[in-house]
């Protein structure tokens, strides 16, 4: 984990979605057996500013599938677990490097040379994307510049 515990799980509404204390790793690691609960999807996906659609393609379910388990609150698989427990990371990350969300937001949807040209929301669909904006961002913090 690049950033603290507590910052991923502020990222995810914390104590009003997940009903348990989330001290370390091996806390997250049960999480991810039981499985997010959509709430602190949702809640996430807000703190991006992300659509469905957008949250979907990045989870790797369909819009339809994931509305649907909003409505239902249902929980995520461990593999869309990890993905949102990665995004959330990612997001504390961004804050913490752009100081405020809106900057942040704004970078997520800017082409940046660096990546290819790329938008960084369009890299969260995979780990080795994820990864790649997390160490952009990294390299921002600590005013490295490609």
């Amino acid at each position: 984990m690049q950033v603290p515990i507590r910052q991923i799980m502020e990222g995810l509404g914390g104590d009003r979605f997940i009903k348990r204390p989330i001290r370390h790793e091996f806390d997250l690691i049960e999480i991810v057996k039981e499985g997010l609960p959509m709430e602190s999807v949702a809640f996430l996906q807000n703190n991006f500013g992300f659509t469905n659609k957008e949250m979907s393609r990045i989870l790797a379910i369909s819009e339809s599938t994931y509305q649907r388990r909003v409505k239902a609150k249902s929980r995520l698989t461990q593999d869309e677990t990890e993905k949102a427990i990665s995004l959330s990371e990612l997001y504390a990350k961004g804050i913490d490097v752009f100081r405020n969300q809106a900057d942040f937001e704004n970078w997520l949807q800017t082409k940046i040379p660096a990546m290819g040209n790329q938008r960084p929301t369009d890299m969260l669909d995979s780990m080795i994307g994820r990864q790649h904006v997390m160490d952009e961002l990294n390299r921002i913090l600590h005013g490295i510049f490609s």
